[in-house]
């Protein structure tokens, strides 16, 4: 008996140690599925260049959905972080400038707070919020109304996002470093020749006959145009020009991340994602209850949850420097997630603690839990990870340096850059 009481001594607490309370929640997603950017050779999409299918509005609005269901009305009561009704000091929502990353965090967020969780009219205020303009149905909108501030309860969130030339977190600016690197780079033929050397005898001839093109007249930087179009006709099912193989579409798929990486220098790439990666841990600090770098998130509010909406780009630079030991990225798919959690373990000792122990960081790629290097498991304790993030050997101050250290070479075309580059 004492043997048996002994062991289930030991498994209770081993299971109070397991057992965690969710604190804080980062999620980096790509934009939904999209139109192409420039000629889609005689396929027609209605929606606009460049933005959202409605097909991408659905892929967002399913993510929201499932977002609520993990972190606001679940069942385990430990993951639920944020209120049933939309709170606007536990969410903060960052987009880019691209109109489809704005559209995809909308339509996220229709489904994270969906229509009837908005906050209701008193039955006195009713008479009263009308605006100071002749209606002419208003008695009909009111009676259809009832006490639905907006139709069927909506409740708008609002979105923040900044000029590409200015935005020095999510975007491209106020980092002349990168975007010099990035022109020196777009037109180096010694930064992809190897790629065009490696992929023509793969792919180059397939991707010609598709769209009725000379292989000698394509090259690795120019083709791309052509494969993104193709991922954007195969998820709509717009049309199949060309029967490819298994083996020859994941090639296709492989030249997406190759490019995106490509197009920055190894410190470039790695500036680009510690500009997410910093406030992201400084936000991690302070809801554990330490110090943290205020001036690095005063625009944030010390929300629970943050919403970072961006694009391929961005993903697969972040994903190289974390560089996970149990996948590899070959393709950002539409609407693909990257999630950072913040846990506190649930024992007693932990309860009001603020101290390193008592958190882990988990981080997830698609639902797929990421085991990073220096991380004794997937539930990486704070220690390691703050280790790992300090292994890059930079610091806030000397990336602001860094990005400083040069004048632009010229007046950036920041919407040529977002389209190439998201």
């Amino acid at each position: 008996m004492h043997r048996l009481g002994a062991i289930l001594f030991i498994l209770v607490s081993l299971i109070s140690f397991i057992q965690s309370k969710l604190e804080f929640i980062t999620e980096v997603c790509r934009h939904g599925a999209r139109a192409p950017h420039g000629d889609t050779f005689g396929t027609v999409f209605e929606n606009g260049p460049g933005m959202l299918t409605p097909s991408g509005f659905r892929q967002h609005y399913l993510i929201g959905d499932e977002l609520r269901n993990r972190y606001i009305t679940g069942m385990d009561k430990s993951q639920n972080l944020l209120s049933p009704r939309f709170n606007p000091e536990e969410v903060y929502v960052r987009s880019t400038q691209s109109l489809r990353t704005v559209q995809s965090a909308y339509a996220q967020l229709l489904g994270m707070f969906p229509l009837g969780t908005a906050e209701d009219l008193r039955s006195d205020q009713i008479d009263v919020s009308i605006p100071p303009l002749n209606m002419h149905d208003l008695e009909e909108i009111i009676t259809e109304l009832g006490t639905d501030a907006v139709q069927d309860g909506m409740q708008p969130v609002t979105v923040k996002n900044y000029g590409q030339s200015v935005d020095s977190f999510i975007a491209y600016g106020g980092c002349p470093y990168i975007v010099n690197d990035y022109s020196r780079r777009v037109d180096d033929p010694e930064v992809w020749q190897p790629h065009d050397d490696h992929y023509r005898p793969l792919i180059f001839n397939q991707i010609a006959e598709a769209f009725e093109k000379d292989p000698d007249d394509l090259s690795f930087m120019k083709i791309y145009k052509y494969s993104d179009l193709l991922f954007a006709e195969n998820f709509e099912g717009k049309l199949d020009r060309y029967n490819f193989t298994n083996e020859e579409w994941e090639i296709v798929r492989s030249m997406q991340v190759t490019l995106l990486i490509e197009k920055l220098s190894p410190l470039s790439s790695k500036i680009l994602s510690l500009r997410y990666i910093f406030p992201i841990m400084e936000l991690i600090k302070s809801s554990m209850g330490q110090d943290y770098n205020k001036e690095l998130v005063k625009n944030f509010r010390n929300p629970k949850f943050l919403l970072l909406s961006s694009h391929d780009y961005q993903l697969s630079h972040i994903l190289k420097l974390l560089n996970p030991e149990n996948i590899e990225v070959t393709h950002i798919e539409y609407a693909s997630v990257l999630i950072f959690e913040l846990h506190r373990r649930d024992t007693r000792a932990c309860k009001d603690s603020s101290e390193d122990a008592c958190f882990y960081v988990k981080i997830i790629y698609n639902d797929v839990p990421l085991k990073l290097p220096g991380c004794s498991s997937i539930d990486c304790s704070f220690n390691e990870f703050r280790g790992y993030i300090e292994s890059f050997d930079m610091t806030y101050n000397q990336m602001i340096e860094i990005c400083f250290s040069e004048a632009p070479l010229k007046i950036p075309n920041y919407e040529e850059i977002s389209q190439l580059l998201s």
